[in-house]
């Protein structure tokens, strides 16, 4: 406990802590100092093991060498190995030939190929501007430990299905979701209405990840969740309710990408739309430039005024033209005060650990803007007989 204090003196200092702490204020500064401790802690343990095992590999006592020996190792080449492989390298895998008359080791069979390195791969395509994935497995694990099960943003699967409830949705209608994450929304629906949701994601893993859970939940038929690109986006089909959440201002031909949209709905059929939009100037430019510059990808948002008039253009009929700014704003707050009190009894994984703290900086740099010349607006429109 003294080594936790020490560390929670030394971590007040930290720019990620500020994260936390500015959100909701001071609730969660114990758990912040322990978080961030046992991650402290955690890494010196490794790099303190590390070194000790390099170490009686390279200067053995007398106990290792008759082992060694006895059991055919040479320990000269395992020494010249340790000080030219690089950090990284994996493991030796089998015993090493030893000159004498120790016997060669037997050939290995080929590697069976990792379970995740599939999901490493799909991590890979979707880089940000730092050439990170903008989503990794770690990331998918923190984000619900702050937003909830098989959630990615703020807004939970009842959020949403209350949000669609006045589309009259039912057993013969259908839904495309253009913002589906990890499918939790989707499903949601799928649940509450007996509705066919198809949900479309931008990033491969959340799609992968997604789909594998509605298997897994056996909703795959009515619940699919597949991957597309936004800036080509071509639905075959056409459905009752297209929805799309933080989606619009991601995409650089928007332009375009609405025109498909119209395309895929049925006469009668609705729009909505959440994103956030430009209102006004903003009151600080640091903030203003801090925020897309955190922003793992481009963002090209509309004004508010954009957006009404390019859905009107489409002869829709925009019915509801809503800011929710602050009902966002709370919803953000609100989750990381739970998130808070669960760190009180348990502490995520390193790799968790980063992820998380990287998804709290995100959405520190959205907070300081929201409100300050970026909203976020709710649109519902109708596509006319």
């Amino acid at each position: 406990m003294q080594v936790l204090s020490n560390c929670s003196r030394w971590l007040l200092d930290s720019p990620t802590v500020e994260v936390y702490l500015y959100i909701v204020r001071y609730p969660l500064m114990p758990a912040v100092a322990v978080l961030r401790g046992a991650a402290i802690l955690e890494t010196q343990r490794r790099m303190r093991h590390n070194f000790q095992d390099r170490e009686r590999w390279r200067n053995p006592d007398w106990r290792t060498k008759f082992v060694a020996w006895w059991e055919g190792y040479d320990l000269a080449a395992l020494s010249r190995l340790a000080r030219t492989a690089p950090a990284s390298r994996l493991p030796l895998r089998g015993p090493v030939a030893a000159l004498g008359s120790a016997a060669p080791a037997a050939a290995l069979p080929p590697e069976a190929p990792r379970p995740d390195a599939d999901l490493e791969r799909l991590e890979n395509l979707q880089l940000d501007r730092q050439g990170e994935p903008v989503w990794s497995v770690a990331r998918t694990e923190g984000a619900q430990m702050l937003w909830g099960q098989d959630c990615v943003g703020p807004g939970d699967s009842q959020w949403m299905v209350e949000s669609v409830r006045s589309f009259g949705l039912n057993p013969a209608k259908s839904v495309l979701d253009l913002s589906a994450g990890l499918g939790g929304p989707a499903r949601g629906i799928v649940d509450s209405y007996d509705t066919w949701v198809t949900g479309l994601e931008m990033s491969p893993l959340l799609a992968k990840l997604g789909m594998e859970r509605s298997k897994a939940l056996g909703v795959s038929k009515k619940a699919p969740i597949g991957h597309y690109d936004p800036e080509h986006f071509n639905q075959a089909g056409s459905f009752d309710l297209v929805l799309a959440d933080r989606v619009m201002h991601r995409v650089r031909d928007k332009e375009n990408f609405l025109d498909r949209v119209c395309d895929c709905v049925k006469p009668k059929g609705g729009v909505l739309l959440f994103d956030y939009v430009i209102e006004g100037t903003p009151s600080s430019w640091e903030s203003w430039n801090g925020w897309r510059d955190s922003e793992p990808l481009e963002v090209y948002p509309w004004s508010a005024t954009r957006m009404a008039d390019e859905l009107t253009q489409r002869n829709l009929d925009l019915r509801i033209s809503e800011d929710l700014t602050q009902f966002h704003r709370r919803q953000a707050v609100d989750r990381v005060r739970r998130l808070g009190e669960a760190l009180k009894t348990a502490v995520p994984e390193p790799r968790v650990l980063k992820a998380l703290a990287r998804e709290l900086a995100l959405w520190w740099s959205r907070l300081r803007v929201l409100g300050s010349g970026l909203r976020f607006c709710r649109y519902v429109a109708m596509r006319p007989t």
